[in-house]
């Protein structure tokens, strides 16, 4: 695929990558039942939960409280299935697929790896929603959960240091690509942070995510009505 198709389909599935968001930031927001803290979003905290504690800062022990959240986290974890995993992983991987035109090989490489994040995202929803109906910790959903979240949210992290390599080293490396490439050194750690102190760093791993795939954005909006300087020599193997 040529490069400047690539970023096309990967600039219209940004859209509507931000226009889900959009949508989900204008819903009420779902309120945990238990001590959650108010900047931790109960869905990011429900993929990072590594304990009964973590689970019950959720959904609490009191009903109906507790199947309240179940069923919003539900409709949540649904939506993603259906529309939001498909979307991103398509902005991803073509958005990596276009950068090739700038780096063969590392283009190659983001791809393969968004292409994992995303399975790994499909992995984690099925393990959440799996949990939802007992909220057992010793499940083993609950046991698979931190290797589908790490797959997920490392994927994502190493997808954008991989973004930022190819900002660095390209031949047109202007103010844009060193700002970008810092957007995505920001998710990569914070994606590392959240792995390594739930807790502590996960309210911002999201953040993280969305300060590279807005740098995906701007460049795939950027070069999808453009040529691509040096599109048809690419460098290294692909």
């Amino acid at each position: 695929m040529h490069p400047r198709a690539a970023f096309r389909i990967s600039f219209a599935a940004g859209l509507l990558v931000l226009a889900v968001t959009l949508f989900s930031a204008t819903q009420a927001p779902v309120r945990p039942c238990g001590n959650l803290p108010q900047n931790y979003a109960p869905i990011i905290a429900f993929e990072l939960a590594r304990s009964a504690a973590d689970l019950e800062a959720i959904f609490g022990t009191q009903e109906p409280c507790r199947s309240e959240v179940v069923e919003r986290l539900d409709a949540i974890n649904l939506v993603d299935v259906l529309v939001y995993i498909p979307v991103y992983g398509v902005f991803m991987a073509l958005f990596f697929l276009g950068m090739r035109g700038r780096h063969a090989s590392l283009g190659m490489l983001g791809f393969r790896v968004a292409v994992i994040a995303a399975l790994g995202d499909f992995a984690e929803n099925a393990c959440l929603m799996n949990l939802t109906p007992q909220l057992d910790p010793t499940s083993t959903w609950f046991t698979l959960l931190p290797w589908a979240t790490g797959i997920k949210w490392l994927g994502l992290g190493v997808a954008a240091a991989i973004a930022a390599a190819i900002y660095v080293k390209s031949s047109s490396a202007r103010l844009w690509n060193y700002l970008a490439a810092l957007l995505c050194a920001a998710a990569f750690l914070s994606t590392v942070a959240a792995i390594a102190a739930p807790a502590t760093f996960g309210p911002f791993v999201g953040l993280g995510v969305g300060l590279s795939w807005l740098a995906y954005l701007i460049t795939a909006s950027a070069a999808a009505f453009r040529p691509i300087a040096g599109a048809a020599e690419l460098r290294g193997a692909g």
